[in-house]
């Protein structure tokens, strides 16, 4: 049998503060670079082996949660933070409440693996942004070379 390793949480929970990776923290012991998540779209991902719980505060003041374990993914919205919290602590107390009382709905895998393409190909093109600054630079730069070539020169009358 593998050794038992009794220094790894059980649950890791990771906090999103608006950049592009969420960072790993332990709530007993946040360190000195704790801080509460950027508004900009700040989220609480809560993970264990094989499952995972996410909560998103998204821009209209709803709160989105997700569950996934597996094949299984539910997704939940409501505007009740105190629903959100309760759900949370259910969750990592490992009391079925979360799940048996609460009104999820499934996403079918197909619509998850969807929306998962579109994320990943809204960040890959959210990074070419910077191209159209260049590119914009770019044919301002071609105009003016246009109208330099185009103008007729001036030798004066000497």
């Amino acid at each position: 049998m593998g050794a038992q390793h009794d220094d790894l949480p059980e649950v890791v929970v990771h906090v999103g503060d608006g950049s592009d990776v969420p960072r790993a923290v332990d709530p007993a012991h946040p360190g000195p670079a704790a801080r509460d998540p950027a508004p900009d779209h700040p989220f609480l991902l809560l993970t264990r082996p094989a499952e995972q719980l996410q909560a998103r505060y998204l821009d209209d003041g709803a709160y989105e949660l997700e569950y996934a374990t597996g094949p299984e993914h539910r997704r939940l919205f409501t505007t009740d933070a105190r629903l959100v919290r309760d759900i949370v602590w259910s969750w990592i107390q490992r009391d079925r409440w979360w799940c048996d009382t609460v009104a999820w709905t499934t996403v079918d895998p197909a619509i998850a693996e969807l929306d998962a393409l579109r994320t990943e190909l809204s960040d890959l093109l959210d990074g070419m942004s910077v191209m159209d600054t260049v590119t914009a630079d770019l044919d301002q730069a071609l105009a003016r070379a246009d109208e330099l070539l185009s103008a007729e020169p001036d030798f004066g009358d000497d």
